[in-house]
């Protein structure tokens, strides 16, 4: 019986009003004292007596001393015990004396004028406003009770308060457990009994809806600040169908959302933001495919650098985003203001606003963080007159050459022209004259710190190389080529010139002939074992190249131990600056983005969902990436090289005896024979290279290339690195790659215009 009770206390969120001149009425009054040995007694009735004569007569100045003959002749013969009204609050086990409603209201608005007139304020009283979700909503719902921006409110939310609540929501400990809405109804009723209070414990759904907007009268005005994006576009539909007003508070800059439905019926839900989602479309989408609907409503972009930095830690580190009661009671203010100038017809504009604290209460002497030197390009793009002048300048021999027709040198530029190279970045320029090819370098197209000393931009050379030898295999021609030709010119690449070949090799011609099967392919299936033929076919391929040694791992728990190391050396990456730009200058963020430039990583080929490409979004903002590098957070990078890890076949470590260009140009040829080789036998092939990158960075790199902290969790990942391949003989490791039997491919990457790349004489 006892549980009953105190089950249906928990609920209770209603005060009983005794007004002592009604008989029937103060007997119940009577009896609850008589009854209620412990009800604690509020008495405080002629205090609210004197404030309201003086604000009756605020054109003279009461003495104290003149106060209880005025308060005499204004109860007129009733006694003071049994004027206004004795209000008791079940869950406080109290009850209070106040003035009757009309006298209350009277006095606890007495302060809002002028700001708010009487006849306004009369107005207000009139008006129903709805909140939607309770945690931001219980100060915005507090701060409308206190001004009496209306007269009824309708407050919907299906949660409980738990301890990790009070950091934003007003209430003590001793209500814990307690509905939400419970306990937002009773501090606005323990503030103003006579202000009309419904609640709906569900939440808003699809059932009480319609109550919700339209019981005892349809809303003013909705408040939507709820989490779920469900009730965010199913409120919005039916507000608009009603023609209510729509205002939103993220407590996040003080952004602020309006929505006049009223004044524009056609208007698009959330500006347009949601696009084509509606109600009924949103039952066939998953949390994680809500996400970047979320994030696009909200405006990604212009959300804070350190809400940015929180969300992506979210699932890492925190449970969900971070709300503070500052930036939550902030959004009570600005609310309650914009609610009353709609109500009061004072506002008409749809829109979003910022009250951004941090940048108007800020330091004036603080600059805007500059990309450290290292992040600017300090090569201009090769023209064909630099090309042209240093082929010119070169004496080379080619007397030996054969004269090439129209249709070999097509095929030859179009072989080099679909090499792979560093984040698809196409780093050289072709000038072909007098049927000689020489190929430089254009380092403007390649430079990035993440590309330690080259090794990826040299790689991607050696692999255009390749493929102009192998193309010449398939034409019965033999590729003459010298490396790197003039001392001092880190630009000129190669000269290549041809003869006839009557003793092709007939596995080059092979390769040759799958060249256009060739491709990167990102995305991850189920992990399949691989015949130990396939690996001995493949290093039989590459070890054509002299000098080439490779390793191959196919053991899961090396693999597991290799995704801690690919994905903690991809982390790192991004949380350097310098690492950070040049990743996402890779990054094309559209199909169309990508066709446009001609180069860089469509992200649409990657295997990620599109919550992970919102995540990337933001992570594009330095600033927010700095916080979590200084707060040494930032595992959500590891998840996406951690998830292509676990579905390796199999990983190859590509070492060479020594670290020099050399090496670096003939490793991109032996990875491309071995990648069209896997290619070929239906092996999808994907590098991974930035643990090359860190740990020739760490090896043979300057101590000033890094931080002192990053230095140190290398040479902790090098440790677990060294136990998944022998490394013993201190060789130069120079290309990882990953191999799988994957899904295929959603495309293939860009490539820049033939006469960005080819200049022919």
């Amino acid at each position: 019986m006892n549980r009953d009770i105190n089950l249906e206390l928990k609920e209770q969120f209603t005060p009983v009003f005794f007004r002592l001149h009604d008989a029937l009425q103060k007997q119940s009054y009577e009896q609850l004292l008589s009854e209620n040995k412990l009800l604690r007694i509020c008495d405080e009735i002629d205090g609210q007596l004197k404030e309201l004569i003086k604000s009756l007569q605020p054109f003279r100045k009461i003495k104290a001393e003149e106060y209880p003959a005025l308060i005499e002749a204004h109860l007129n013969g009733t006694d003071i015990s049994d004027y206004g009204v004795w209000v008791y609050y079940p869950w406080l086990n109290t009850i209070v004396h106040i003035l009757d409603e009309e006298e209350f209201v009277e006095v606890r608005t007495n302060r809002n004028r002028y700001k708010i007139t009487r006849e306004e304020q009369e107005l207000l009283r009139s008006k129903k406003i709805g909140v939607i979700g309770l945690s931001v909503g219980q100060s915005i719902a507090l701060t409308l009770a206190m001004e009496r921006t209306c007269g009824e409110l309708r407050l919907a939310d299906f949660d409980t308060a738990e301890l990790s609540n009070l950091n934003r929501i007003r209430t003590g400990v001793h209500n814990l457990g307690l509905r939400k809405t419970v306990i937002a109804a009773r501090e606005i009723l323990e503030l103003d009994p006579y202000l009309k209070v419904s609640i709906f414990n569900e939440g808003l759904t699809k059932d009480n809806i319609d109550t919700f907007f339209t019981g005892n009268g349809k809303l003013d005005i909705v408040i939507e600040v709820c989490d779920g994006l469900d009730v965010k576009i199913l409120s919005r539909y039916k507000a608009r169908e009603l023609c209510i007003p729509v205002v939103m508070d993220t407590n996040d800059r003080g952004m602020l959302d309006v929505e006049r439905f009223d004044l524009e019926p056609d208007r698009a839900i959330l500006h347009g933001l949601a696009g084509d989602l509606d109600p009924d479309k949103l039952q066939s989408l998953t949390n994680e495919d809500k996400i970047p609907y979320i994030l696009q409503m909200v405006g990604a972009d212009d959300i804070s650098t350190r809400l940015k930095a929180s969300m992506i830690e979210v699932e890492q580190t925190i449970n969900t985003w971070p709300q503070l009661a500052s930036s939550v009671t902030l959004g009570g203010a600005i609310t309650t203001d914009v609610c009353r100038r709609i109500l009061l017809d004072q506002y008409r504009e749809s829109g979003r606003y910022y009250v951004d604290i941090d940048r108007i209460v800020s330091d004036n002497t603080i600059e805007e963080k500059k990309v450290e030197a290292e992040n600017s390009i300090p090569y201009k793009p090769l023209t064909l007159a630099d090309v042209k002048q240093r082929a010119e300048n070169y004496k080379g021999d080619f007397a030996e050459r054969k004269l090439l027709n129209k249709q070999q040198i097509d095929a030859l530029t179009h072989a080099a022209s679909i090499a792979p190279s560093a984040g698809n970045n196409q780093p050289w320029k072709w000038y072909v004259h007098d049927s000689v090819f020489y190929l430089y370098h254009d380092k403007s197209r390649s430079f990035t710190w993440g590309d330690f000393n080259e090794i990826g931009a040299y790689e991607g050379l050696g692999t255009a190389i390749e493929n102009v030898n192998l193309k010449a295999e398939e034409l019965n021609l033999s590729a003459e080529i010298d490396l790197l030709p003039v001392e001092g010119d880190s630009q000129f690449i190669a000269t290549i010139y041809f003869k006839d070949n009557p003793s092709p090799s007939p596995m080059l011609q092979e390769l040759s002939l799958n060249m256009a099967k060739r491709h990167t392919n990102r995305r991850n299936g189920e992990r399949v074992p691989l015949e130990a033929d396939f690996y001995n076919g493949m290093e039989k391929v590459m070890t054509t190249i002299p000098g080439v040694c490779i390793q191959f791992v196919n053991d899961e728990e090396k693999l597991a131990v290799l995704a801690e190391v690919i994905s903690a050396c991809d982390r790192l990456r991004l949380l350097d600056e310098r690492g950070h730009k040049g990743f996402f200058e890779e990054v094309r963020w559209s199909s169309e983005d990508a066709a446009k430039s001609g180069d860089g990583i469509d992200i649409a080929l990657a295997d990620v969902s599109a919550s992970e490409v919102a995540g990337f979004k933001m992570a594009t903002d330095w600033e927010a990436i700095s916080l979590l590098s200084d707060w040494d957070k930032g595992r959500a990078f590891q998840k996406m090289s951690r998830k292509s890890v676990a579905a390796a076949s199999g990983m190859g470590l590509v070492l060479m005896q020594s670290f020099d260009y050399f090496n670096f140009i003939n490793v991109g040829r032996a990875v491309q024979r071995g990648w069209i080789y896997a290619n070929m036998h239906d092996v999808s092939v994907h590098p991974m290279l930035s643990p090359v990158f860190f740990f020739n960075m760490l090896k043979h790199g300057d101590k000033g290339i890094m931080s002192d902290s990053m230095r140190e969790e290398l040479i902790h990942i090098r440790e677990k690195y060294e136990r998944v391949f022998d490394l013993s003989e201190g060789k130069a490791e120079l290309f990882l790659i990953k191999l799988a039997k994957a899904p295929e491919a959603k495309g293939r990457s860009h490539r820049l215009p033939f006469d960005q790349v080819f200049y022919i004489d």
